[in-house]
């Protein structure tokens, strides 16, 4: 038993680590008016990555147009910084199409993380 002590704990810690979130690079084109568009979140919603962990959309945050990717258009949160997390945490901007969050745009990495399940978004 105590040869099997030490294997055991290795074995368990490693389960316990999460996963690095999927990511591609993506380029990233700033808007010509980042005043155009902005979100008010009427109601709260949870977007739930393939790690495994969830994140809270606050009701009333504020998020701003300030771009596009391949994906869709880029939102930054106004007055807030918000962070998605796997191995590491990451700077993360919405990333919208066709009215749906499909993922995030991570402006410190210049990269697209995708969602597994898109998000209607209730906004005012």
């Amino acid at each position: 038993m105590k040869r099997l002590a030490p294997a055991l704990c290795v074995a368990l810690s490693l389960a316990g680590c999460a996963s690095d979130v999927a990511r591609t690079p993506a380029r990233f084109v700033p808007g010509a008016d980042q005043q155009s568009a902005v979100l008010r979140i009427r109601e709260p919603a949870s977007l739930t990555l393939p790690t495994g962990y969830a994140r809270p959309i606050k009701r009333g945050s504020v998020w701003r147009f300030v771009g596009a990717v391949p994906h869709g258009d880029v939102f930054q949160p106004v007055g807030d910084v918000y962070t998605i997390v796997g191995a590491n945490a990451h700077e993360a901007y919405l990333v919208l199409a066709s009215g749906l969050v499909v993922g995030f745009y991570l402006p410190g990495e210049a990269a697209f993380a995708p969602l597994s399940d898109k998000v209607r978004l209730i906004t005012e």
